[in-house]
């Protein structure tokens, strides 16, 4: 599991354990108005890139 920046990636088997793994990042929020999904895009975005 990474936490940065108050993103927090973990791996999907524990969550879905009975679906095949993958590469690819599920999103899952709540609580946020969309205005902030933009943000919210760059944030991930440096995380993942390391940034």
């Amino acid at each position: 599991m990474r936490r940065a920046r108050g993103v927090v990636l973990a791996p999907g088997s524990e969550w879905f354990p009975a679906e095949p793994s993958g590469a690819f990042v599920r999103l899952n929020y709540s609580g946020e108005g969309p205005e902030r999904f933009p943000e919210a895009a760059g944030v991930l975005g440096d995380v993942l890139s390391g940034s």
